[in-house]
């Protein structure tokens, strides 16, 4: 048993996390500025207060750090950047330099696939006309293409310098498309849903065929587990799902689930920027070989229940 600290606890990624390090008997603390009862001590400190976190750390014994909060809406970041680099670049410096004070073994740090729309697209290998990318793709840095990709750039390159000059140690998950249970409003399984259970058409934007590979919470909290593992130490993994799934085979989906569902088609300029993965597949290999990740919720199975889950909860 560890203990080990969660940043952003509360919010729907961090909760589960939680879950499942209790789940395999760890001590798990939780900071955020949202109160919960995750975790078996919770504490409202911001993450860009250096010194009060590592008071935390040491007076807690903290051995392992989990840094999720962030800003993690790309729309969001595009109406503040300030914001975005104050807590997701600020902020990782902040909780990195306390960890490196304090004796911690290891940061796990949440990243995203966003930062492939930075990748050397040249570079990758070609599989049935998409080009594969991995942990080992060069980065461009031209092409980040939004400020939320380049500020999780920004976390990654901090948790790089930290173990060269301080040797202090770091896993680097970077996220595929997370649902499930407690999922925030700003994702789409959550807003399809909330729109066909409220008689209101599902808004795609687009005609449908942008493609995503979505990853149950359950199996990106078990990537999260694994990472513990001293093999992950100073390593990057993909936390990718295994399936392309179009937007509109998504809407399809929960329409099995609901009766009556109505869809439009609209475009929606805010979204420029995100990451586009029609002719490329990112690999999930390397976490899957090195530490026996597997996903084990299907993209059918995980809508049902969500959907489930969302008629109980309200």
């Amino acid at each position: 048993m560890s203990n080990i600290l969660v940043t952003g606890g509360s919010g729907f990624i961090g909760s589960h996390i939680i879950e499942t390090l209790k789940a395999a008997n760890h001590k798990v603390f939780n900071i955020d500025k949202i109160k919960s009862d995750f975790g078996d001590s919770y504490e409202n400190i911001d993450i860009n207060n250096s010194q009060q976190i590592e008071n935390y750390l040491k007076k807690n014994n903290i051995e392992y750090v989990y840094h999720i909060a962030a800003i993690a809406n790309a729309r969001r970041s595009l109406e503040n950047v300030h914001e975005t680099m104050i807590n997701n670049v600020a902020g990782t410096a902040s909780i990195l330099n306390a960890c490196a004070n304090s004796n911690v073994k290891k940061v796990i740090l949440a990243s995203t696939v966003w930062v492939y729309n930075a990748a050397d697209k040249t570079d990758g290998k070609k599989v049935n006309d998409n080009i594969i990318l991995d942990e080992k793709s060069k980065i461009l840095p031209e092409c980040g293409g939004h400020f939320y990709t380049t500020s999780k750039l920004c976390s990654e390159f901090i948790c790089q310098d930290f173990k060269s000059l301080k040797n202090l140690n770091f896993t680097i998950l970077r996220y595929g498309i997370p649902y499930g249970p407690r999922m925030w409003p700003g994702l789409v399984l959550r807003s399809f849903t909330e729109n066909a259970l409220s008689n209101k058409p599902i808004i795609i934007n687009g005609d449908g065929s942008a493609k995503r590979r979505f990853i149950h919470i359950k199996d990106l909290a078990k990537g999260h587990l694994l990472a513990l593992d001293s093999k992950a130490d100073n390593q990057i993994y993909n936390l990718e799902g295994d399936k392309d799934v179009t937007i509109k085979e998504l809407a399809n989906l929960v329409s099995l689930n609901i009766d009556g569902v109505k869809v439009e088609y609209v475009i929606d300029k805010s979204r420029t920027g995100e990451l586009k993965t029609d002719s490329i597949e990112i690999s999930n290999k390397k976490i899957k070989h090195e530490l026996g990740w597997s996903i084990d919720v299907s993209i059918e199975d995980g809508v049902k229940t969500y959907i489930d889950w969302f008629k109980n909860k309200n």
